[in-house]
């Protein structure tokens, strides 16, 4: 029957389908597998999901994910009443959640990660378009996890051969081509700017150097806050070298389709705090700088909210609130929930969830650490969410 539709009929209705019906769907017929491995398909298909989150609408094919590393002591006792505590096998635990009061013990899909690591987590650049990014000593890694598929990528490009003092990472997408690209800033040596800059293309899985130069900052990247990629252009929080003297924070920008970097001024009670202990998050779509108290540490604590209302005017810059939860403090902002809380980690390691406005503080019971317990403890600083979307990409590698 589905050979008597047209094409257009068939792609209209196979895009509203979730991942792993169309995996399925390949099945039916020569007609509809070649239907749906076209990198035309896939982009359509990858263009409806984005188009169905835009205006709010609630779609199969959206999920948190989430990241944590953990290991579980257990305890056990002889006859005589002697007690053996046991720590068992470290583990990196990867799952997609919903947004909602199942999170994060109930999770929707456990996945398995691309790599088996008892020893180390690894650092996650972001999540988009369905592919997770993530850093593997000399290599990235990007996942599918709908499809189980990855491709790797050496950091043994043009760059020099010695280890650089710091090197950062954002993961984009060209809004012309709808091609993901992975910026690569390298700082060859302490507080000396421009970095060298390159960038790797999955479309032509291939590095090559920008010509452009580098900002003249040194930019800062949280450890486990998602992306901030919003109009076009990857953002970090930066900062002028110290040997300049003066004070300047500024926000810079990669534009990911004309391959250029440009500043957004930050609100001016801010441009010029020693020590900013901020990041740039996204909010409804919009810049917001979040506390993250773990760059510099608790003698610059941070604990305020800012959003951009009107992107690239410095002057729509406000202050929305106050973080206030109690006794404890704040040591990082990991993002926003869907429903307006804050998701955080206190100075205790407690995974908590904020309400900015009746200022309630919520315990997720994930987290903290007690010793010589029989449930699982947590590495804080491994904790990764962003948002993660469903799509074929990487389906024909």
């Amino acid at each position: 029957m589905s050979d008597y539709l047209p094409k257009e009929c068939l792609t209209e209705i196979l895009v509203r389908v979730p991942v792993k019906s169309l995996l399925r769907f390949r099945c039916v017929s020569k007609t509809w597998d070649s239907l749906i491995s076209s990198p035309a398909f896939i982009t359509t298909h990858l263009n409806h999901a984005h188009h169905k989150a835009s205006h709010g609408e609630r779609s199969n094919h959206q999920f948190i994910l989430f990241r944590h590393y953990s290991c579980c002591d257990s305890i056990s006792e002889d006859d005589h009443g002697y007690r053996t505590y046991i720590t068992s096998k470290e583990e990196e635990c990867f799952a997609l959640h919903k947004d909602d009061e199942s999170f994060p013990h109930n999770p929707t899909l456990k996945l398995n990660p691309p790599h088996n690591s008892s020893e180390k987590y690894f650092p996650i650049v972001g999540s988009m378009n369905g592919i997770v990014c993530m850093i593997n000593w000399n290599e990235c890694v990007f996942w599918n996890p709908s499809l189980n598929k990855t491709m790797k990528t050496s950091f043994e490009t043009g760059f020099p051969s010695f280890f650089p003092v710091k090197h950062l990472l954002g993961l984009g997408c060209d809004p012309i081509t709808n091609d993901l690209k992975l910026v690569r800033l390298f700082y060859s040596k302490e507080h000396v700017v421009p970095p060298l800059v390159e960038i790797f293309t999955l479309s032509t899985n291939s590095w090559r150097e920008v010509s452009v130069p580098g900002p003249m900052y040194i930019v800062v990247q949280s450890k486990s806050s998602p992306q901030a990629f919003v109009s076009g252009a990857f953002h970090w929080v930066a900062y002028t070298p110290p040997q300049q003297g003066s004070i300047c924070n500024v926000i810079v920008a990669f534009d990911m389709a004309n391959e250029v970097f440009y500043e957004i001024a930050l609100p001016s009670c801010l441009a010029s705090k020693r020590h900013l202990n901020m990041t740039v998050v996204l909010l409804n779509g919009s810049l917001s700088l979040v506390p993250d108290n773990e760059v510099y540490g608790d003698s610059y604590y941070s604990s305020s909210v800012w959003i951009m209302k009107e992107y690239g005017v410095a002057e729509s810059w406000t202050k929305l609130f106050d973080i206030d939860i109690g006794e404890q403090e704040v040591r990082r902002v990991i993002t926003f929930r869907n429903n307006g809380e804050l998701l955080l980690i206190s100075n205790l390691g407690e995974l908590l969830s904020y309400e900015p406005y009746t200022q309630e503080t919520t315990d997720l019971h994930f987290g903290r650490y007690i010793s010589n317990s029989d449930v699982p403890t947590y590495k804080t600083g491994s904790y990764f969410v962003d948002t993660h979307m469903e799509s074929l990409v990487l389906l024909n590698e």
